[in-house]
């Protein structure tokens, strides 16, 4: 295997008919400077990607922050406890800057300034009750 390699290698070194001038020419064609698009080329340009939901889109900077979106699961509701993303919170706790300022039968409302989110139970698929005891 080595020797088959081997003679590959010198074979491909015998053939390439490369010279010093070949290769002080290349360097030369990289050395020059290349002439690109200009800024507001590029601004007007299309989106070369294609989306898998079949939309070409494209995202500019307008300056404006983007909003935070939170997710919140409401999993269990017990008095005025309840479980949101897997951890126990109650009445008037805060939760990535919203406050839980009401606990109703099947929702809790989450509130922060003037915004207010209303999260509902999440419904399993079965409807029986599971009962675990010790």
């Amino acid at each position: 295997m080595r020797t088959a390699a081997l003679i590959l290698a010198t074979t491909a070194l015998l053939n390439a008919d490369i010279t010093i001038n070949d290769i002080d020419k290349l360097v030369n064609d990289i050395k020059q400077e290349r002439i690109g698009l200009k800024d507001k080329e590029i601004l007007t340009a299309k989106d070369p990607f294609i989306y898998p939901n079949g939309r070409m889109g494209r995202i500019l900077h307008t300056g404006q922050t983007k909003k935070r979106r939170y997710r919140f699961v409401l999993t269990a509701i017990v008095n005025d406890h309840v479980k949101i993303n897997r951890r126990w919170y109650s009445l008037n706790s805060k939760i990535n800057g919203y406050r839980v300022s009401r606990v109703g039968k099947d929702h809790v409302l989450l509130t922060r300034k003037n915004e207010r989110i209303r999260v509902f139970l999440k419904r399993s698929k079965s409807k029986k009750i599971k009962l675990f005891v010790k």
